[in-house]
């Protein structure tokens, strides 16, 4: 991975953690193990990927496609979960 691939990476993390933090205040939640924690996590990781999604679209002229975003996080999801059932 390139030096800014990294940083960009770390920007990005870094970003969601700040999110996530400010979510989970919002949200009352103070068990960072709880159900509600993972939800609230996973609802931010989504958000910024989304985000992301959007942003790489729009960089290369392209149309902006919730379905195929949905459908590209399915086929991740499915793959993830095929890899650790191995």
């Amino acid at each position: 991975m390139s030096t800014p691939h990294k940083r960009a990476m770390e920007a990005v993390l870094e970003a969601a953690d700040i999110d996530i933090k400010a979510a989970l205040e919002e949200r009352g939640i103070t068990d960072k193990h709880s159900e509600e924690a993972d939800d609230t996590i996973l609802d931010v990781a989504i958000l910024h990927a989304w985000r992301i999604f959007v942003r790489i679209n729009e960089a290369q002229g392209l149309t902006v496609d919730p379905g195929l975003f949905v459908d590209l996080a399915s086929e991740l999801a499915e793959d993830m979960a095929e890899d650790r059932e191995q």
